[in-house]
């Protein structure tokens, strides 16, 4: 029996870009998940298919950032479905707006802490993206440690509550950084295109990158098991990410 799917989204919006999904395009999404007979699921009920539960046609929902247009495009569209899911939060970019590498111009606001703490007590769960949205491949030990146990400690600090997950910025994860994740978080979600299996490393689990499917045509294949065009999208990243590698086309 097939497993769940773990989607991955970023910005609800009109702008342009790969992080960015226009709502109707958002809305035929999720009413298309509805319509092949799926549900959601908490990070619990993902954890219990890593023990050994079943999940056929479920989906776990996860979204990197804490946009504001989640509480204000998204949310209304999850909650039409009775659909959960996972926010990943840059706890020291919360109040303002996006200001990393590849942010938008203009720069897209995030959620201020108490709209992250009214969602969290309407169902809404939330994990850390780091404290700054950082690159944790490229900090010293110590800035690591402070992005992936502070951000946690912080989260649960606002909403009283243990922080279980983690969505590494950028998904740039090495051997140290999950090293340290693993010592704090029961799960961690990474960007490798791919679905999951119980045998993942439960700190790089990977996830479904939905701007790949924007067309309903190709999102409903994708739930129905035809795979044509998720494994050609699958070959083409993995060799640009091998050339990415060499230095090839930089």
């Amino acid at each position: 029996m097939p497993g769940p799917v773990v989607l991955t989204y970023h910005s609800i919006s009109q702008t342009p870009g790969p992080t960015s999904i226009p709502v109707a395009t958002f809305r035929m999404q999720m009413e298309t998940l509805a319509a092949e007979g799926y549900g959601s699921m908490t990070l619990q009920d993902f954890l219990d298919w890593r023990g050994g539960a079943a999940a056929e046609r479920r989906a776990l929902i996860t979204f990197d950032d804490a946009f504001l247009d989640f509480r204000e495009a998204a949310q209304p569209i999850l909650r039409r479905h009775n659909f959960t899911s996972v926010v990943f939060v840059p706890t020291r970019r919360l109040g303002g707006a996006e200001a990393w590498d590849g942010a938008d111009t203009p720069a897209r606001p995030l959620m201020s802490w108490d709209q992250v703490e009214a969602l969290a007590e309407d169902g809404v769960e939330f994990g850390s993206h780091s404290l700054s949205h950082a690159d944790l491949t490229a900090v010293s030990s110590s800035g690591r440690h402070d992005e992936i146990e502070q951000s946690g400690a912080e989260l649960a600090h606002h909403l009283d509550r243990p922080t279980r997950s983690f969505a590494a910025p950028y998904g740039r994860v090495n051997a140290a950084v999950l090293a340290d994740l693993r010592g704090r978080y029961e799960l961690a979600f990474g960007t490798r295109f791919a679905r999951p299996r119980r045998s993942d490393d439960a700190v790089d689990v990977p996830r479904i990158e939905m701007h790949y499917f924007r067309e309903a045509a190709r999102w409903r294949d994708f739930l129905r098991g035809r795979d044509g065009y998720f494994q050609a999208r699958r070959a083409l990243r993995g060799a640009r990410e091998t050339l990415a590698r060499l230095g090839v086309g930089g």
